[in-house]
């Protein structure tokens, strides 16, 4: 176990300078740039999620527990199968340490955050050559990186298809959410490079997070991501950002 110490906070959070956005159909990249400071808009975040894939092989379902809490505390908890089973692992960081465990292997690993190249971040450089700093980095290629951390998923993604406001929902509770459609988007994974597929995608008005992320071919459904509980501001102790292994854990590196 190690001392918690925060990280040197890379972005001034904001949560009270625009709230919302001007209006209810904004254009797109007036969208973009929304989303991308949706993390600056709290202190500290509850978020589970929900994600429903669907394949040849059947339907799988992945939950995601995510709690964050500004700057640099991040704790991700992913369980599949059923409550009893010990499908589970743990990604956690402090900013400067990022522990993780494998409750099937029974391995945990303890490594230092990865750091961007320098110069990566410079405001001088284009927008599509600048890497985004996160306050609090997640783990890469997840559903919880994805919905907290939108910039690279509207630069690589949203932008690549023919995009439009298809209207707006209600999600998790009574959150207002505009709803977009994402015809086409490039790919690099050529089973779903087909002109039938399409994103449908819902950005929480207030914060700018993804709230939902639904993939499909055609009529069908293959992939259904969304949040099913979601906290702003509340108080996360430092426990939570603990991680606790048993002896017969084998630390790999």
């Amino acid at each position: 176990m190690h001392e918690l110490v925060e990280a040197p906070r890379t972005s001034v959070l904001r949560p009270a300078d625009r709230a919302t956005l001007a209006g209810r159909s904004p254009s797109l990249p007036e969208l973009y740039s929304f989303m991308t400071e949706a993390e600056l808009r709290f202190r500290s975040l509850r978020m589970r999620i929900t994600d429903r894939r669907i394949s040849a092989a059947g339907e799988e379902t992945e939950t995601s527990e995510l709690w964050l809490r500004h700057p640099g505390f991040a704790k991700i908890t992913q369980t599949r199968g059923g409550p009893l089973e010990r499908n589970f692992d743990i990604w956690l960081s402090d900013g400067n340490l990022v522990q993780t465990y494998d409750a099937r292997s029974k391995v945990a690993t303890r490594r230092r955050l990865p750091s961007m190249p320098v110069g990566a971040d410079d405001e001088n450089l284009p927008s599509f050559a600048r890497i985004y700093a996160p306050v609090t980095a997640l783990a890469a290629e997840t559903l919880a990186e994805t919905f907290v951390h939108p910039h690279g998923f509207c630069r690589n993604v949203l932008a690549t298809g023919v995009t439009r406001q298809v209207g707006t929902a209600v999600l998790v509770g009574d959150r207002e959410a505009i709803v977009l459609r994402c015809d086409h988007p490039r790919t690099s994974h050529v089973l779903t490079d087909r002109p039938d597929h399409w994103l449908e995608v819902a950005v929480d008005y207030q914060t700018g997070l993804i709230l939902l992320l639904a993939e499909h071919i055609g009529g069908r459904i293959t992939r259904h991501g969304e949040v099913t509980s979601l906290g702003l501001d509340g108080t996360i102790g430092d426990e939570t950002f603990r991680l606790h292994l048993s002896a017969d854990t084998q630390t790999v590196y």
